[in-house]
Parts: C-alpha cells; structure tokens; sequence
C-alpha cells in the first residue's frame, strides 16, 4: 500500500512553490500559511512573501506591521506574529532546529508542522495528522470516529506514527496529503482514480461517502459593530485593536462607535463577515469628531492613498468599498 501510494504521488503531485526547493524555512513558511487556508489562495501570497523575506533573518529583521501587510489575505493573523516571533528566535540561533522538540518550542507549531517540516525538510521519520489524513485513514482502515474528537485523532495518530517510513517520510506524509486534497474528498471522492483503492476498507464496504462520520456543526456566533469613517484633511482615523479583542487582534481597523470621541451620522452601508465561528455584520456610519477631545493613543491618522497598508484584514477592504470615494 505504501509503495503504490508513493508511486502514485511521484507521478502527479502537484507542481507547488513549496516542493520546487526544499529547505526548512521554506517548508516551515509554507505549512503555517497552510494551516486553515487553501492551497489556492496561499500560492501566490507564498511566493510574494518569499521574495520579500527570503530567509529566517529578513524576516525577524521587518517590522511587524509590514509582515502582517504581506499576510494580508490570508486571515488568522495570529499565525503571522508566531512566524515573526519564531523568526526572531531562528535568526538568533543562527540555523533553523532539526530536533523535534525544539522546532515544537518554536510559536505557532504544533506536533503537525513539526512532524511536517521535519520531515520533508530534514527526511526525519515523523508521522504527520491533519484533516486531510484523518479522512484517508478513515476510510483506508475502516476507523469509525468524529474527526474532531479527541480520542479518534489520537487513533489516527498511532496509525500515523506505525506507517511513516525511515525513508523518504517527506514524500510519504505528502502523498497522504495530496490524496486527500485531490482524490479522498470529503465529499463524493473519486474512487476509480485512487492508488489504494484496493487497499481500502471504507471502498470494499461501499461506506466512503460515510466515513468519517460527520462532526456536530457549531452555530456561528453573531456579532454585530457599528464603525466610523472619521475623515480629516485627506486622513482618515483608524483604530488598533487591542491584543486582548476577540476578534482580529492587534490589527488596525474603523473605529468602532464609543473608541473614539466621534458621533455617528450618516449610515454608509453595510457588510457582512466570517471569522472564526463569528458571523460579523457591520454596519458602516460617517463620525464626526468632538470639538478638542483628545484622541486615545491608539487611534491614528492615515493617508486615504495609504489606508491598504493598515487595513489587511478583508473585513475592512470590504468596508472600504462602502466609503465616500472608494479609496
């Protein structure tokens, strides 16, 4: 099973910036930008951010800011200030760390991007666990389990950690990978294309569009903002959200309504927005300032031709297309 599987990916993997010139930084780089984003839309952000820090060093040496700017598209931008962070501790160390738990200390890796990079970086025999591997071994062994539940995964894991071969685990982790993203969907999986089909208990029992079984879906949660377009001599005033918000973090962004010492007016428009398990609706007013308040030291000035810089989150290039002049 091993050897048709890897057989199989040697022939049509897919021909992705991360595979052309492996190294761990590159590697590392890419499965953080992976995490919960597709491979479509990463490809080009992957190659742009690249070209922009090429190493470990360029990157711990850039203003944070900058980095989130060329995050920008990407969401979860927690996963840009734990790659900025690790950069910082990498670029001390001089040379990227080989040794499991050391690349697990690093911010923002966890045991699957350590057994990832690990393994197609440096060829160590780690065994590698994310949804797309949970469905193939699912259904490949006929393991019935919520691929949310605790217990389940740890079970995939075992299965996981058994498989993983002393050579070439890079390409095998890999090739599990791209079977599930191309082959094993979780919907309606092409079956007749599969290089294990033959192998695989969910086929030969006819469940594959049964396994795994499906999670409880979580009910998103509303919220609701009201923002302020504050403008002034051709600036416009932003906001930056606190480290402890709940929603986009540390990033900039429209005041909301009660941040600043402004007046909604007249109502702009709105915009909708998933986060995280948040449906946002916002709602988008004209502000205009108190005469002589002081303003928080959070708020600040920025240029309209500017505003692109600060604004990374698509929430508020949404919200851009709702203010006087489009900027």
């Amino acid at each position: 099973m091993r050897a048709a599987l890897l057989r199989w990916y040697r022939r049509v993997r897919r021909d992705l910036p991360w595979r052309r010139r492996v190294s761990p930084y590159r590697t590392w780089v890419s499965e953080i930008m992976l995490q919960q984003t597709t491979v479509a839309a990463v490809t080009p952000k992957y190659e742009a951010f690249l070209r922009r820090f090429p190493d470990a060093r360029a990157l711990a040496a850039a203003p944070e800011d900058e980095v989130l700017q060329a995050w920008a598209g990407l969401g979860y931008y927690s996963r840009a200030r734990n790659l900025h962070r690790a950069a910082k501790l990498v670029a001390a160390r001089g040379e990227f760390p080989s040794d499991f738990e050391e690349v697990l200390a690093l911010p923002g890796v966890g045991r699957y991007t350590a057994g990832a990079i690990l393994s197609i970086a440096f060829g160590v025999p780690r065994a590698v666990v994310d949804g797309n591997v949970i469905r193939v071994f699912s259904r490949l062994f006929g393991l019935r389990g919520r691929p949310k539940d605790p217990a389940f995964v740890a079970k995939v894991w075992e299965r996981a950690e058994a498989l993983v071969p002393k050579d070439a685990p890079g390409d095998w982790n890999q090739a599990l990978m791209e079977l599930g993203a191309t082959v094993c969907s979780p919907e309606s999986p092409s079956c007749g294309a599969c290089p294990v089909a033959r192998f695989c208990a969910a086929f030969r029992d006819g469940l594959q569009d049964r396994l795994p079984l499906p999670d409880a879906r979580r009910a998103p949660v509303p919220v609701r903002w009201t923002c302020l377009w504050v403008e002034r001599g051709g600036k416009v005033l932003l906001w930056k959200r606190s480290p402890g918000e709940r929603l986009l973090k540390g990033l900039w962004g429209l005041p909301e309504a009660g941040r600043v010492p402004a007046a909604p007016g007249r109502r702009l428009g709105s915009v909708t927005h998933s986060i995280t398990h948040h449906a946002l609706s916002l709602t988008l007013r004209e502000g205009a300032l108190a005469p002589g308040a002081p303003l928080p030291p959070e708020a600040d000035w920025v240029p309209r031709a500017r505003l692109r810089e600060r604004l990374v989150s698509s929430l508020w290039l949404k919200a851009l297309r709702l203010a006087p002049g489009r900027p």
